[in-house]
């Protein structure tokens, strides 16, 4: 079975960007990845969601993609 997750855009304070994927509600995506990233982050949910099988990811995971 295949699940949808959200994904988080993070910048940097040194202006990198990065993207998360959060296996939790995309309405707590952007604070569970800030919670991993640390203070100082920018952090915006995007629309776009990731399609992975439901085991991919525990839930309450987040993981960074290697985009």
């Amino acid at each position: 079975m295949m699940v949808r997750l959200p994904i988080v855009a993070v910048i940097s304070p040194d202006g990198g960007r990065s993207y998360w994927v959060a296996a939790v509600e995309p309405e707590k995506a952007t604070e569970a990845v800030a919670l991993v990233v640390g203070d100082g982050h920018n952090t915006r949910l995007l629309q776009h969601r990731l399609r992975v099988k439901s085991d991919a990811l525990r839930p309450g995971e987040v993981r960074r993609l290697g985009l």
